[in-house]
């Protein structure tokens, strides 16, 4: 199958959530993986308990995979895996894991029980949980909580769950690590030294697209590092879909925020999704047959992205040249390992 399967449906203008462009199970659907063909593997999806993460879970559970999903709230887990297991009886229970992206001590904890629960074997990971700007504060480990959350503590999943994606991979199927990231990076690249914003003041807006940045490095700089060993590191940005937990502390409801963007923005009417359309690109990564043995690409609306025309414009598709810096990933790597207190492996 072709990258640009879908260009076609994108390029046209949209008409807003729930138009012709995919849904993550037109993906699965088009990849014909519907139905017990992935009982080998194992897919783990952190921030998998609402939004984006639990319609991953949902669709991803039809291959058959073993599959867990991470989050904070277990009781909330719990049945957002119960509500899987009943639209889709004849697959696998869905594993549930407590694990806050507050706490690199959660964190460690999570990881572990992980690799308890799945004997050591990954071939998915997703990391999908994170917040929107929000008003200064700090995480438990005394991080700047957006920079902590978004980012650190998926890069610690990351470097603790690295050993089992890399004992996973196989020739048929090579282990994927899939990092749900955002258009936001475009706002701002990384600060090095500064990612907790003490220097110049706290800005949200800032914060946010520092994370999504950092993000997309992490990802990129596991494909330089681990891409040789049959893993591969892809990044994404899901689209503008409106309503999600992540939008939880923002100033008032979900229609009403809709209804202030819209009228800021009058594009978003046109290119917002809907959840089933924004999960479409992270599924599309996460079992694409045409992405198989590819890594270090950045992902938007179900295909290849290429350079964003217009980088203001949030809602369209494109990057921003900065997140493709070789020496900046790496002192990034570097510095959050020393950040999460692990050795640097070279």
């Amino acid at each position: 199958m072709a990258l640009d399967r879908y260009a076609a449906l994108h390029a046209s203008t949209p008409q807003g959530k729930g138009d012709g462009r995919p849904t993550a199970d037109q993906v699965l659907q088009d990849q014909d993986l519907v139905g017990n063909h992935w009982r080998d593997k194992v897919i783990l999806i952190a921030g998998g308990t609402a939004g984006l993460g639990a319609e991953s879970a949902r669709v991803l559970h039809k291959t058959g995979a073993k599959t867990f999903i991470m989050g904070r709230d277990g009781a909330k887990g719990q049945r957002v895996a119960k509500d899987i297991l009943a639209a889709n009886p004849d697959y696998p229970p869905v594993d549930v894991i407590e694990m806050d992206h507050n706490s690199l001590q959660s964190v460690r904890d999570g990881a572990a029980e992980f690799l308890k629960r799945s004997g050591g074997k990954l071939n998915v990971l997703m990391t999908n949980a994170g917040v929107v700007a929000s008003p200064v504060r700090k995480t438990k480990d005394g991080f700047e909580a957006v920079f902590g959350v978004n980012y650190l503590a998926p890069f610690l999943l990351v470097q603790l769950l690295q050993p089992a994606l890399v004992a996973s991979t196989t020739p048929a199927f090579h282990s994927r690590l899939v990092v749900v990231s955002s258009a936001g990076h475009r706002a701002s690249n990384i600060d090095p030294g500064n990612y907790n914003l003490e220097e110049d003041g706290y800005n949200s807006s800032k914060a946010y697209a520092q994370s999504k940045t950092a993000t997309i490095l992490m990802a990129n700089e596991f494909e330089r590092r681990y891409g040789g060993r049959g893993v591969h590191g892809l990044s994404l940005n899901p689209g503008v879909i409106m309503g999600m937990e992540i939008s939880r502390g923002l100033p008032g409801t979900s229609a009403s925020r809709r209804e202030q963007y819209y009228k800021m923005e009058p594009l978003l009417a046109k290119w917002e999704k809907s959840v089933e359309q924004g999960a479409a690109t992270q599924v599309w990564a996460s079992v694409a047959k045409e992405l198989e043995g590819k890594g270090g690409l950045y992902l938007d609306d179900v295909q290849v992205a290429q350079e964003a025309e217009d980088a203001g414009q949030y809602c369209l598709p494109g990057w921003k040249q900065w997140i493709w810096d070789e020496k900046v990933a790496a002192r990034l790597w570097k510095d959050s390992l020393n950040m999460v207190g692990l050795p640097d492996e070279n």
